[in-house]
This record gives C-alpha cells, sequence and structure tokens, in this order.
C-alpha cells in the first residue's frame, strides 16, 4: 500500500450504517478549542455609536466542503469580551448548530443554542458548561485573532 493510500485508510471511518465516511477535523464541533494555526481571522474596529473603540473579531474554518466553522466576538475597548458566538454548519449548510451569548459587564452569561436541522430549528438556553466554554472560546478568540494575529 503506498502512501496515499495508507494516509486514505487512516483517514476513512465507518459510520452507523457501515458506510465509509472521512473524519471531522477535530475543530469542526461546536466550543471545541480553537486552532493555534489552522483558518483565517479578521479584526476590525467598529466606528459607529454605540460600539465607537469596540473590535470585531472573527475566525472562519473550513471551505464548506466537509464542513464550516465561524466563530465571532465583540470585544470592548479595554479587550473585555461583550459578544461570543460559534457556529457550525455540516450536510452543505442544512444542519447547522450554533451558540452565541452576551457577556455581561457583571460576569453574568445570556445566551441561546441553536440546532437547525432543515426547516426544524431547535433553541435552548446555554448551560453552565457552555457558559464556562464561551468564556475560555472568547479568550482563545482574542488571544488568537486580535489586532496581531488579524487581517482587516
Amino acid at each position: 500500500m503506498g502512501n496515499e493510500a495508507i494516509l486514505l485508510h487512516f483517514a476513512l471511518q465507518r459510520d452507523s450504517v457501515g458506510r465509509a465516511a472521512m473524519t471531522s477535523p477535530t475543530w469542526l464541533r461546536l466550543l471545541a478549542e480553537v486552532p493555534p494555526d489552522e483558518g483565517e481571522c479578521h479584526a476590525a474596529k467598529l466606528e459607529i455609536e454605540p460600539f465607537v473603540g469596540w473590535q470585531q473579531v472573527r475566525l472562519v474554518l473550513g471551505d464548506g466542503s466537509a464542513g464550516l466553522r465561524v466563530l465571532a466576538a465583540l470585544y470592548d475597548p479595554s479587550g473585555r469580551p461583550g459578544m461570543v458566538s460559534d457556529v457550525i454548519a455540516t450536510s452543505a449548510g442544512h444542519r447547522q448548530e450554533s451558540i452565541g451569548a452576551r457577556l455581561e459587564p457583571d460576569g453574568r452569561i445570556r445566551g441561546t443554542h441553536w440546532l437547525t436541522e432543515g426547516d426544524h430549528h431547535t433553541p435552548r438556553p446555554v448551560t453552565e458548561a457552555e457558559q464556562r466554554a464561551l468564556r475560555l472560546l472568547a479568550d482563545s478568540l482574542w488571544q488568537r485573532c486580535s489586532s496581531g494575529g488579524a487581517t482587516a
């Protein structure tokens, strides 16, 4: 077996009915760690009220063929997160899972988890574990993509 065939063999797994399926990258999961060197970062200072001086940061992972993940956050002028979201789209966009929340100055987090499959939309409040993960995600996204590591 050649090197390419070996790599393909290890990249394939079986789905629940025995069909071969490509494995998903580790970052293609909701609230997964921000990869250190994959995807494309974007950052922009906002210039409209009431967000003058805030920074919008976005990381796009994947090309949409196997799946797409978009992380986004808004940070106040001191770098404190005010909003964070994580969106995963698979099955050519027919399945989407997202979580987004406001991070209040007093530490509270108000957010919603959405699962969309075709025309079926299922929202629910975020759990405490998801709140902790959103805080970590906002910090990681800032470190990875704020002005120094992003393109405008």
